[in-house]
């Protein structure tokens, strides 16, 4: 049925004295009632299912689903051994051994999480240098957390070995910031 022929309906229907109506075709159903006041209701029915099943010619296609990934990290790979042929043909010059894991006994490690400085300010020399000999409870740096500066101090003497972070890096509680060569192994 028509949109024009559906309003004509209405309007004739709306100006009737009937409650309700209903009217069905082969392809079309419709419905109308009045609720109280002479205001029109009009309830479209759906149309029938037919018998037979309807079978749709396209094929449907699967929607990809949205997967979280992982980040992979790249493994690094070992480095090649090069060879010499100059006075032995059977030397082999190997790399360098690959660094000893780092002991947090010999290391100053964080109080808090924040961002590790090695000095005060940017125009300030370091709390610490290399080769610098540091006692117990001398500060060697600073971490910046919830917009306060909390003094790093070292737990026993040593003399500094390495610096494990960088200036305005962001460290974790506990992780090792400066590595250290006790004075004695009683220190440790």
């Amino acid at each position: 049925m028509e949109l024009d022929k559906i309003y004509q309906l209405m309007d004739k229907f709306e100006q009737s004295s009937l409650t309700s109506f209903e009217y069905r075709d082969q392809d079309f159903e419709i419905q109308m009632g009045k609720k109280g006041h002479g205001k029109t209701t009009v309830t479209p029915q759906p149309a029938p299912l037919p018998n037979q099943p309807v079978i749709d010619p396209t094929p449907v296609t699967p929607t990809p689903v949205s997967t979280v990934s992982t980040p992979v990290v790249a493994e690094a790979e070992p480095a090649p051994v090069a060879t010499s042929v100059a006075s032995n043909p059977t030397s082999v010059v190997t790399p360098d051994p690959e660094p000893a894991p780092i002991d947090p006994k010999e290391c100053v490690t964080a109080p808090v999480v924040g961002i590790y400085y090695p000095a005060h300010s940017s125009e300030e020399a370091p709390y610490v240098k290399l080769g610098d000999h540091v006692s117990v409870g001398q500060q060697v740096g600073l971490i910046q957390a919830m917009q306060m500066m909390r003094p790093v101090v070292a737990k026993q003497a040593g003399t500094v070995k390495a610096f494990l972070v960088k200036n305005g890096e962001e460290v974790n509680f506990g992780q090792p910031l400066i590595q250290l060569i006790p004075d004695t192994p009683d220190d440790i």
